[in-house]
């Protein structure tokens, strides 16, 4: 069934202070959506929020949340829940990764990821789904990652939580379907960002083609949604690795990357 193309008058957008967040968030406020913008550093994204209202003439709200706390999800998840301020387009981007094998790294590290990356997408998702459905209108775009499809040693639980990411959008995609609301999982693989700027070692060392824009990648998350397709994953390097990985057996990849551990 053929998708309407979807317009969002206003968007709430999670680790919207840097990276990808903030293309995203300002691809829609120069598209003339207004804004709630979502993120720990209040320096910075009182910065990011004057910079949008001066060059767009949009609204944009700001929350300070950590959305690992019970306290900052809550903030967050009131106001997507707020029926006379409706939000249209729900963009779940705050994410972090930690390197280093799970035996290695202290436990509260891994539970943080599984908190943002997992529980904070599910939670705030829930608050404002019930009144997208109820106006027939909405979008939900969740920021997840080529590493959701792959193998990933020394980022284990980072890349299961973006394997949940990627299945919890593509199963509520198919439970909405055709009620209005859009639902997609944007998959990048690496982006230049700051998240590889803090101590990615494997990352740094990676070839100048594996780097995506993060523009680019913003706007073809905003394109997906907007059209109702539940999965993309931009750049051409990264479907053909998205596609091997989804096609090889699994004891054949599994083999690749022991040796590939090894080497």
């Amino acid at each position: 069934m053929h998708q309407m193309h979807q317009s969002y008058r206003t968007a709430l957008v999670t680790g919207a202070s840097s990276g990808i967040g903030e293309q995203l968030a300002r691809l829609l406020a120069a598209d003339g959506c207004d804004l709630i913008l979502v993120a720990r550093r209040a320096g910075r994204l009182a910065e990011v929020a004057a910079s949008l209202r001066a060059a767009h003439q949009v609204q944009v709200e700001v929350i300070v949340a950590d959305l690992t706390t019970p306290a900052g999800l809550l903030a967050a998840e009131e106001r997507l829940a707020d029926a006379g301020r409706p939000v249209e387009l729900l963009v779940n981007n705050a994410g972090f990764s930690v390197s280093g094998s799970v035996a290695d790294v202290p436990v509260g590290s891994a539970e943080a990821q599984i908190r943002l990356n997992v529980l904070a997408v599910v939670r705030l998702t829930h608050a404002v789904l019930p009144g997208m459905l109820r106006r027939g209108h909405g979008g939900v775009l969740n920021v997840s990652s080529v590493a959701g499809f792959v193998i990933s040693p020394g980022s284990a639980v980072y890349g299961a939580t973006k394997a949940f990411v990627t299945s919890f959008s593509e199963s509520l995609a198919a439970e909405v379907s055709g009620r209005g609301v859009h639902v997609t999982a944007l998959c990048p693989g690496l982006t230049r960002t700051e998240f590889h700027d803090e101590g990615h070692e494997r990352a740094s060392s990676a070839p100048s083609f594996a780097w995506l824009d993060a523009g680019r990648v913003a706007r073809a998350g905003l394109d997906a949604v907007a059209t109702g397709r539940p999965l993309v994953v931009p750049g051409a390097q990264y479907k053909l690795i998205a596609g091997l990985f989804r096609a090889v057996p699994r004891p054949a990849l599994r083999n690749a990357v022991k040796a590939w551990r090894r080497s």
